[in-house]
């Protein structure tokens, strides 16, 4: 959520580039050091380009679409290995599971069932077929052929049902409009801005922001004119704020940013310069600002209640609760 999230999500993204490129070098690597260790005879030799070639032309689908593309691909290099080498075919064994993990991200459901089990299947059965089978070599190459399939399915299993409860997770803390954390989202994060305060951080501040007479603006404009200001709204206030800070939709037209580390006073300030900055947009807005005091709806009250006299005031301004929640 915020800016953080984002560039959390941005490492996150960018390490898993990493590792998809490094699964890419490994597999050639990998066909590389079996040509050198096991070198082809006669025809042999004239398979490996156009595994070479299946193998490029998969990658150029992109990390969506490659794993299923690479499936049948590696699946007949891997058979056409277990032929090749006569008695070091067992070494095939230490590379199959990436052939299953590919079928479980390529494939949902019963047919990553049927793909993996198919393969499986033909790794076992082609051993038998050239006479080397039932050896103890084979009974453990035999047995972990479903133990891996069957752990790997899980892991994809367990990899989509993590992405629904993410999709889920983010649909309800997300607001749908603007893409900001709404107001459950805010809430947490003011109770983990609290926590942290409690345990000796600096105070930190709120911010509530109204746009003045938005009613009129969709009533002369229309909605889609409103929905689009809202949004315009939103990225302005993310973009200049502190990477820090949360910007959040708290409802309606009416935003919250949450300061930590900041006192009412520099929250001011910021609100002073965001204020001065909408109207480059094209809108007004008024601000109420109040600092945490060790209680978190006080602090939403007296932040709602200097937003009031914002309104009251003529709109277009800020006003920062002093004194005691009463006085305000």
């Amino acid at each position: 959520m915020g800016r953080f999230s984002r560039e959390a999500e941005g490492g996150l993204e960018g390490l898993a580039r990493g590792l998809y490129w490094l699964t890419w070098g490994g597999l050639l690597a990998g066909m590389g050091l079996q040509v050198l260790l096991y070198p082809p005879r006669g025809w042999q030799g004239y398979l490996y380009p156009v595994f070479l070639g299946l193998f490029l032309l998969a990658l150029r689908a992109g990390p969506r679409e490659a794993p299923r593309r690479l499936v049948p691909a590696l699946g007949a290099y891997f058979l056409f290995e277990l032929g090749r080498v006569g008695e070091a075919w067992v070494v095939l064994g230490f590379w199959t599971p990436s052939l299953y993990l590919l079928v479980a991200f390529g494939y949902r459901g019963w047919r990553a069932v049927f793909q993996g089990a198919a393969w499986a299947f033909l790794f076992l059965l082609l051993p038998l077929a050239l006479g080397r089978g039932f050896s103890p070599t084979w009974a453990h190459f035999a047995l972990a052929q479903p133990v891996l399939l069957a752990l790997t399915l899980l892991l994809a299993r367990f990899r989509e049902l993590y992405g629904q409860v993410r999709f889920w997770r983010d649909q309800a803390l997300t607001d749908p409009l603007t893409g900001l954390p709404n107001r459950r989202a805010l809430e947490m994060a003011m109770e983990r801005e609290a926590a942290r305060v409690e345990r000796g951080g600096a105070p930190f501040s709120l911010v509530l922001v109204d746009l003045d007479d938005f009613k009129r603006i969709n009533d002369e404009r229309g909605h889609p004119e409103g929905d689009r200001l809202l949004k315009e709204v939103g990225r302005y206030l993310v973009a200049h704020v502190r990477r820090e800070d949360l910007v959040g939709r708290w409802g309606g037209e009416e935003f919250a940013l949450l300061l930590p580390e900041t006192n009412p006073l520099q929250a001011e300030r910021l609100a002073e310069r965001l204020r001065e900055g909408l109207k480059a947009l094209g809108v007004t807005a008024s601000f109420g600002v109040a600092g945490y005091r060790g209680d978190l709806l006080d602090l939403y009250q007296r932040a709602d209640r200097a937003l009031y006299r914002a309104k009251a005031g003529g709109k277009d301004r800020v006003e920062r609760h002093t004194g005691s929640w009463e006085a305000s």
